[in-house]
């Protein structure tokens, strides 16, 4: 048995991408190599959410490690997430995605900046698919209380949604400061179904965290606000970002790379007025367990 004395399986969702070959090679280079790797195939793309509920249900290991694969995880990937867990008695950990595509990557340093230090996650710092890790029992609890774990009417956003839900409930998540290679390459059609798939997943958030009233917030955003205390949606700075700005075309190196950036913006938020109407009526969400708990509590 390992120094650690843990068992680890990760599990990788997968159309079968020629990267993925990349994926598992740096995966047989990890310091604290793992003990089951499973690559689920989603012939029928059903989604990352499928995949990665298909993989908790074959795994062995008491901890669950998921990348994707289009990642490559570097060789202390694996015991750096383990030895967060063990430090803190926690539920799971998890860090970044270091862009290699140029207009992601101008995209990501725009964002706000993300804290040097391991550290619990009080902010929704916890969440990139490809790059996480759970104690299997913790995976467990939320399949016996929902019925499944990843939501899989989630097309997008299916790991910041079950983050949310289960710091949400008290789980203990550890951020930490440990960025996966993502080899994603933003063409412009597809950067565009993204972000209004993106927008779409926004609006399933956004209701989920309205209809149950938690007093947290998924991470911090103009919509929701930041931390332990949700705050009003700023919709005029909202409405400002999707409709006519931004106009930040100076983090950008090429000029492309920013418009494709503004179009992205109108995408999201078309896609999020969508949510809006449609989510309501097609999201299956973990109201009804919630609600249950709250009645026999």
């Amino acid at each position: 048995m390992p120094a650690d004395r843990h068992g680890v399986t990760v599990v990788i969702p997968t159309l079968g991408r020629g990267s993925l070959a990349r994926t598992l090679d740096a995966l047989t280079r990890q310091s604290r190599p793992p003990d089951e790797v499973l690559q689920i195939i989603d012939q029928d793309r059903r989604g990352p959410a499928w995949g990665r509920n298909e993989g908790i249900r074959r795994a062995k290991g008491d901890l669950i490690a998921f990348t994707d694969d289009d990642c490559v995880p570097g060789p202390e990937w694996l015991a750096t997430l383990i030895g967060a867990i063990d430090r803190h008695d926690a539920d799971g950990a998890g860090g970044n995605l270091r862009e290699s595509d140029p207009l992601l990557r101008a995209v990501q340093q725009g964002r706000r900046a993300k804290p040097a230090a391991e550290q619990l996650d009080a902010g929704g710092l916890v969440g990139t698919g490809g790059n996480v890790m759970f104690r299997r029992r913790c995976l467990e609890a939320t399949a016996a209380r929902d019925g499944f774990v990843y939501n899989q009417s989630f097309l997008v956003a299916e790991d910041w949604e079950l983050a949310y839900h289960l710091r949400s409930r008290g789980a203990r998540l550890v951020y930490v400061p440990f960025e996966v290679d993502h080899l994603r390459t933003a063409r412009a059609w597809s950067y565009l179904r993204l972000q209004y798939a993106r927008g779409i997943g926004i609006a399933a958030l956004y209701l989920d965290q309205k209809r149950l009233r938690i007093p947290i917030t998924p991470h911090e955003s103009l919509l929701w606000g930041a931390g332990t205390q949700p705050s009003r949606p700023r919709w005029a700075a909202i409405l400002w970002n999707k409709t006519i700005g931004p106009f930040n075309w100076s983090a950008f190196e090429h000029w492309h790379h920013y418009v494709l950036y503004w179009l992205g913006q109108k995408a999201q938020g078309l896609g999020f007025l969508w949510g809006l109407i449609r989510v309501r009526r097609t999201l299956h969400f973990r109201s009804e367990s919630d609600n249950v708990m709250r009645r026999t509590a």
